[in-house]
């Protein structure tokens, strides 16, 4: 009796053990479960990512491909328009393809599988050896050819309904001619009927009539149809030499406005703005003999000036030489005159070497001060290495300022220097001596007649001054730019007295007046002795 609790116990263990177990093994299972059920919806998960990110690029590819279509065949938007700018290397690759396989139809479709049969019109987007399409797109585009195609179907159909008009007047006419030729037959077969048989002769006579009608009737129809079709090809041809001559209407419209802009800029600029220095002084030698660094290599050659300015000029400017100088008058009496002046002149004496030549000091402003040495940049505005300027001379050039016109004596001075001199307008005759061309770029004003109160030669100074002034002005509209002489030659180092007295400039023109006294007649003072 005492062993049956045990007995009770033990049953009570194993059923709570096998409770356990079984709770255990169900918890586990369940667990398992849903951890595989877990894992089954990550993996969803992830898979339904990559579905959307493969989709988001098939969407962007898309969206790539449809802008390309519409800028292709010029429908773009100004979406279209901005993404093509931010296009990296991927998207222009993308692109590169899809324009391929478009200009591919277009061969296919257009040209029949042949490129050359595409008309010229109809633009590609071209793509490079590397896929990338040029850019921007080419602002041709095949909707535009079409719309160009159009518009020139439109005129063929206009030109062709003018010319199914005239046909149709011509037809008309022939109708006409044949209703002629029909009452001509009734005519005839009723004179055939009427007609006694002696009249044969008379009846082949009108068989000869009709025939010869009928002969000329198919001539004129031929002629008809020969003339028809040359009005159509000389109208087709007026048509396309009407459009070429507007094309170069409006080319030389723009040439005109380009040239006159170059014009008024070229008014309004410094001549001699952008003037560089050619070369500069080596060294300094005994008797005013310097070494100069340009040579046959620059086709320097005897005779070639040049003048000589500071190493900082180009820094500096051209105002950094203006001084105020005292010079005297005709009658002794000093002024003062503001003037630019150069550190010296210069004149190639020999050439040594490709890069060397030896000159002359021609005159030197200030030798103690500031003489020219070693450094100084050497100038000449009418001359370029192994070239000059073409250049034309207008008016009076007293040389050494004695009265006389030393024109001549300047031409050959300068042509001796490598300055080549187009043209001088002859005072006597009022015209151009030689040509002004394309490659003359300055015309060189001298001294133009100086007029008092009481000169006698006043109309006569007066025409001649409006005959120069003339002179100049057209060669201006030709773009060759007026300088006046003081600003020329010292900037090519050539001597020439910039002052002169108006009685010497009056003085040099006057054998090209009326022979008529160039002094001026004073008024007797009232009251004087």
């Amino acid at each position: 009796m005492a062993k049956k609790p045990v007995k009770e116990a033990g049953t009570a263990l194993i059923f709570a053990t096998a409770f356990f177990v079984l709770t255990t093994i169900a918890f586990g299972v369940l667990w398992y479960t849903e951890m595989s059920n877990s894992t089954a919806k990550d993996a969803a998960v992830e898979a339904a990512k990559k579905d959307k990110t493969a989709a988001e690029g098939v969407l962007a590819d898309a969206k790539l491909d449809g802008s390309v279509y519409r800028l292709y065949w010029g429908i773009a938007d100004e979406d279209d328009v901005k993404q093509v700018s931010s296009w990296g290397e991927k998207e222009k690759k993308r692109a590169g393809e899809t324009i391929k396989k478009i200009n591919q139809l277009v061969v296919e479709k257009v040209g029949k599988g042949d490129a050359s049969k595409v008309p010229q019109e109809v633009g590609y987007w071209k793509v490079d050896d590397k896929g990338v399409p040029e850019l921007p797109p080419p602002p041709d585009t095949p909707l535009n050819a079409v719309a160009a195609l159009a518009t020139a179907r439109d005129v063929a159909k206009a030109d062709l309904e003018k010319s199914a008009a005239v046909f149709e007047a011509a037809a008309s006419s022939s109708k006409a001619r044949e209703q002629e030729y029909i009452t001509i037959t009734k005519k005839f077969e009723e004179l055939v009927k009427a007609l006694p048989a002696n009249f044969d002769s008379r009846l082949q006579g009108e068989f000869k009539k009709i025939e010869d009608r009928m002969k000329a009737f198919a001539t004129e129809q031929a002629e008809f149809r020969a003339q028809n079709s040359t009005l159509t090809d000389k109208l087709s041809q007026q048509n396309f030499d009407k459009q070429r001559l507007e094309r170069q209407i409006q080319n030389q419209q723009e040439q005109i406005e380009n040239l006159l802009a170059r014009l008024q800029t070229n008014r309004n600029e410094d001549t001699f703005l952008n003037d560089q220095p050619h070369g500069k002084i080596l060294r300094r030698l005994p008797d005013d003999i310097v070494e100069i660094n340009i040579g046959s290599d620059a086709l320097v050659r005897p005779g070639l000036t040049f003048t000589v300015l500071p190493q900082d000029f180009p820094e500096k400017g051209r105002q950094s030489r203006m001084q105020v100088v005292r010079e005297p008058d005709e009658r002794g009496v000093y002024r003062s005159v503001e003037r630019f002046v150069e550190k010296a002149n210069i004149e190639v004496i020999e050439v040594l070497g490709p890069n060397l030549s030896r000159a002359r000091i021609t005159k030197e402003y200030d030798r103690i001060r500031d003489g020219a040495g070693p450094g100084d940049l050497i100038y000449n505005a009418a001359w370029r290495k192994g070239a000059a300027d073409h250049i034309a001379l207008i008016g009076v050039f007293d040389a050494n300022g004695d009265g006389s016109d030393d024109i001549e004596s300047v031409i050959r001075d300068l042509n001796k220097m490598g300055i080549p001199v187009d043209a001088f307008y002859d005072l006597r005759t009022r015209k151009w001596v030689g040509q002004i061309t394309q490659q003359t770029r300055f015309v060189v004003e001298g001294w133009y007649p100086v007029q008092g109160a009481f000169d006698p030669n006043r109309d006569e100074k007066t025409k001649m001054i409006g005959d120069i002034t003339a002179a100049v002005e057209a060669a201006r509209k030709l773009g060759i730019t007026p300088v006046k002489f003081q600003d020329f030659f010292p900037r090519i180092g050539y001597r020439m007295k910039i002052d002169t007295t108006p009685d010497k400039i009056n003085q040099a023109i006057a054998p090209y007046l009326n022979r008529v006294s160039t002094e001026e007649t004073l008024p007797t003072p009232k009251g004087g002795n």
